[in-house]
């Protein structure tokens, strides 16, 4: 029970997941991976690091220790900064690509509907030319002979 309640409260919750996490400046959601990133890389680097600096028999125990923490340091600092600014110009990439998407929809949208409102403006264009011709002809006393168009808009017979 302890265990679960533990592994509950390291777990970040969804209701969070736009929330900013105070000292980093990123979306909770982010921060899970950003620290699994984080100690990947770190213990990767640092394995390296402890190897390229003990295999030199050269140095003394002492310069190797104040190296490797100097070095160590420094490169915590730097691989923290590399992946925040990472991850918010990740957030800005999807936030703009998000906003597009959005852009593109209505764009497409608005472009159905006056698609849509001239073709019946065309359509209703033809019925009326139709309708004054057949008019005309009956009050003139001349034959008409003409087809009605048809409901796709082209003067054919349906």
């Amino acid at each position: 029970m302890f265990v679960t309640r533990l592994m509950e409260h390291t777990q970040i919750e969804h209701k969070w997941d736009d929330e900013i996490v105070p000292f980093l400046g990123i979306q909770r959601k982010w921060a899970n991976v950003s620290l699994k990133f984080y100690s990947f890389i770190f213990l990767g680097y640092t394995i390296w690091v402890v190897y390229q600096e003990f295999g030199d028999a050269a140095k003394p125990l002492k310069a190797k220790l104040t190296f490797l923490v100097s070095h160590l340091a420094a490169f915590s600092v730097f691989e923290a900064v590399t992946i925040v600014a990472f991850i918010q110009v990740w957030d800005i990439i999807m936030y703009l690509t998000n906003k597009f998407k959005a852009n593109i929809e209505e764009i497409k949208a608005e472009s159905i509907a006056i698609g849509r409102a001239e073709g019946r403006t065309e359509t209703h264009q033809v019925w009326e030319e139709w309708y004054y011709r057949h008019e005309n002809a009956k009050a003139q006393g001349l034959p008409f002979d003409d087809p009605p168009p048809s409901l796709n808009g082209d003067n054919t017979e349906q």
